[in-house]
């Protein structure tokens, strides 16, 4: 059942990665660059601070009128570092763990596989990128509580992850793992994220 179950690993990530094209190299190299996101982190760390930016639904709303401006958005932000940082830190644990060669490194694809941005170092499950965009896209997403924007940053994060198997740099099931990974870190972040802002609220009414 493992045999098969990564022989079909190899073949998804295969036939993804045969997808290559040199403007379709550039895109994704792009996507796959964490310093070109430096400013979308900017954006939305200023967007804590701006009422209007958040939904009906949401806890902000809920419990806005009671907290300050720059308390709402400093336990916005907080919550952002936090499940990045779990993220982050759970990944590499998770692959100290498991020891799992990238694509470019496993022996039964070496030659066969397009690399534009190299084979990459140390182990692959799972995907960094995966669970830190997953993680920023669902804690965002359930600060905010607005349809399009959830829509909006769940495909982003969707496209980063792509191109890291676009890229080789990880296989399929890196990628899902990690998305996984990151949607829960992020939820479980966002009820601590509430019960902050419950806290706040209580101090200062």
């Amino acid at each position: 059942m493992i045999d098969w179950l990564t022989g079909l690993d190899n073949e998804i990530t295969l036939a993804l990665n045969a997808m290559h094209t040199p403007i379709a190299d550039s895109i994704m190299l792009f996507l796959s660059a964490k310093t070109v996101w430096i400013p979308l982190y900017v954006l939305l760390a200023v967007l804590m601070f701006i009422p209007k930016w958040y939904g009906k639904k949401s806890s902000a709303f809920r419990y806005g009128s009671h907290i300050p401006l720059w308390l709402t958005g400093l336990i916005g932000i907080l919550a952002v570092l936090l499940c990045f940082g779990l993220t982050e830190q759970i990944t590499n644990i998770v692959k100290n763990i498991v020891e799992r060669p990238r694509p470019g490194n496993t022996p039964i694809l070496e030659g066969i596989l397009h690399l534009p941005e190299g084979a990459g170092g140390g182990y692959g499950f799972f995907s960094a990128h995966a669970s830190n965009t997953f993680g920023m896209a669902m804690i965002t997403a359930l600060i905010f509580r607005r349809r399009w924007y959830t829509a909006g940053i769940m495909i982003w994060a969707s496209m980063i992850s792509f191109s890291r198997i676009y890229l080789a740099k990880h296989f399929t099931t890196d990628v899902l793992c990690g998305a996984l990974a990151g949607i829960l870190i992020g939820l479980a972040v966002h009820f601590l994220y509430r019960w902050m802002l419950s806290l706040a609220s209580r101090r200062f009414t």
